[in-house]
């Protein structure tokens, strides 16, 4: 089958010519690649169309790219870009212009699209007669900004309300969500291992040696969200000395700063920015004790905000986790995770040392987390269950 992918997409060469010394997210993409990897093995064809995004400050013209894996091709199509902040519905005008002018021209036979958004809003009507299935990484009800809100929420239910009617299966990441949407046919993929991780881990199975101070590493960005004041606040109640590195985008609130100059002076805060994907993967799994998932709860039901995609790669790491609720996935995941319950940072403060404590004990667990992700998530894997729903969806359509 021929497959259309609305994707927040961003190409290497596309980074290099537009986005030098520009901060943006590479989840979607990263996330993205995954998915179509695994697509193409099923033996399918498939196309993304990316609006790209608007932090480059310049025009870019339409054009097309091309990716070569292992398991195929993919071709890429951007559609004229407007890169400047705020300019996002026009370029999502632009890219319905575009995918019209591509579906007058070829056959497809699925519309794939990530999340619920104004780009696959636009586009759900011209592929009525394709088959058309949502990815669902993100809840859009999810409240994660500070003080527990959602901003335009209700133009998000009416958003939502619009996409849902007229999808027909949903790949969701986490197992509770679109719970209410029964007869619609469902996969959870909370994500996959790819060549970027695979290649760059250590599976060694010899313990990491503890040394002082432990270093501890939150990768992902320090929006609110993500809960780096968490960390730091739950540091005040650990006397063992840490050094705490944060890599993403963003900034820390004016508290966090405050608090961070106000740290026990054995602990240390490093934050590096954005890394590529390869090294920021090295380091999480050659130069940290312990990684870190602090993701807040986002004022929804368990297991229905998505799933962070970033705790697969640290489980790919064999390195111990800790993580906040929102990190849980199944059984066998979840017994060799350490866990808090609450966005308390004495909580997290005492998992921490726990885990200190008991490092080469957590270090066991974390190859076995190792060894069961490897498997249960590769591209191989992902790639037969995707195979077989597409296969089953076209049958009841």
């Amino acid at each position: 089958m021929r497959i259309a992918y609305i994707t927040s997409f961003i190409t290497p060469s596309f980074s290099e010519k537009f986005c030098k010394n520009k901060s943006y997210s590479i989840s979607a993409t990263l996330k993205s690649t995954a998915i179509a990897q695994a697509i193409l093995k099923a033996g399918h064809e498939i196309e993304i169309f990316s609006p790209g995004i608007t932090s480059c400050d310049k025009l870019i013209k339409a054009h097309t790219e091309k990716l070569i894996y292992e398991e195929g091709e993919i071709i890429v199509h951007y559609p004229n870009i407007i890169s400047y902040h705020k300019c996002s519905f026009i370029n999502s005008l632009l890219l319905h212009t575009l995918l019209k002018k591509q579906l007058n021209k070829h056959h497809y036979d699925i519309l794939l699209y990530y999340n619920i958004t104004l780009d696959a809003a636009l586009n759900l009507q011209a592929f009525k007669k394709q088959i058309r299935i949502l990815e669902y990484e993100d809840n859009i009800f999810n409240k994660a900004l500070k003080g527990r809100h959602n901003e335009f929420e209700w133009l998000k239910a009416k958003l939502f309300g619009f996409v849902m009617k007229r999808t027909d299966a949903a790949i969701i990441a986490g197992k509770n969500m679109l719970k209410d949407f029964k007869s619609l046919p469902k996969l959870q993929i909370p994500g996959a291992i790819n060549e970027d991780v695979i290649e760059n881990i250590n599976r060694s199975l010899k313990p990491l040696k503890l040394d002082y101070p432990v270093k501890l590493l939150l990768a992902g960005g320090l929006h609110y969200s993500k809960g780096p004041d968490l960390i730091i606040k739950a540091l005040y109640n650990v006397d063992i000395p840490c050094e705490i590195h944060f890599y993403g985008n963003g900034t820390l609130e004016k508290e966090t700063n405050e608090m961070i100059k106000c740290l026990p002076k054995q602990h240390k805060v490093i934050i590096h920015g954005s890394l590529s994907h390869k090294e920021i993967i090295r380091i999480m799994s050659e130069e940290t004790h312990i990684l870190i998932n602090s993701t807040r709860s986002m004022g929804v039901d368990e297991q229905s905000e998505g799933y962070p995609f970033k705790m697969l790669e640290y489980a790919a790491t064999g390195i111990p986790i800790i993580s906040s609720r929102i990190g849980k996935l199944d059984d066998e995941f979840n017994k060799l995770v350490n866990f808090y319950e609450t966005e308390n940072p004495n909580e997290i403060a005492n998992v921490i040392k726990c885990v200190i404590n008991d490092y080469e004990n957590c270090v066991k667990s974390a190859h076995m987390l190792q060894s069961h992700v490897l498997e249960e998530y590769s591209i191989p894997n992902i790639s037969r269950k995707i195979g077989l729903f597409i296969e089953g969806i076209s049958k009841i359509r």
